[in-house]
């Protein structure tokens, strides 16, 4: 059994960060945003680039999580930079990881290239702006994701989720 101090490592997940679309106006002055995406998971903070004056920016940017605990949320929250301020929160969402571990936990040896092993809805208490798959894809557990920001009024975040499995470790 793993300590409490520290947890041990189940599975990496790959987050494709690919684009943000119809993100809020964060600079009322300039009318413009310089978003960037910050991914939260325990103690691991990973960021992306900031893309300059942009409500619809195209990352397509891999980070990486070490993931402990398949039950934990990925928190995703999108920051406007700003030079002399704190830089402002333009939304956020939560990344349910349970439906990829599920499926990197299946014997998918025999599976066919894009073969979809689970659908999910969107419902009032998910963050999904449509319908997510997971799937067999290039040899790779996948799950491509459009996520609702919340506590603002518009933005979408697209992400594609890759399990990467650590050698060693049997889920």
């Amino acid at each position: 059994m793993a300590s409490a101090s520290k947890e041990e490592v189940i599975g990496k997940l790959n987050v494709r960060v690919l684009r943000g679309n119809n993100l809020i106006i964060a600079d009322p002055l300039t009318h413009t945003s310089d978003p960037y995406v910050v991914l939260q998971y325990g103690a691991q903070k990973v960021k992306t680039s900031v893309q300059k004056k942009n409500p619809n920016p195209v990352w397509n940017e891999v980070l990486q999580l070490s993931v402990t605990n398949p039950t934990k949320s990925v928190h995703l929250e999108v920051f406007d930079e700003d030079k002399f301020t704190a830089d402002d929160s333009m939304g956020v969402a939560e990344i349910n990881i349970t439906d990829i571990y599920d499926a990197a936990k299946l014997d998918l040896s025999h599976a066919t290239n894009g073969t979809r092993i689970k659908t999910i809805y969107p419902v009032g208490v998910n963050y999904l702006g449509g319908e997510s798959h997971v799937q067999w894809k290039d040899g790779k557990v996948v799950q491509d994701l459009i996520l609702k920001l919340k506590k603002v009024e518009s933005g979408l975040i697209v992400v594609q989720l890759e399990w990467v499995h650590v050698p060693g470790v049997k889920l």
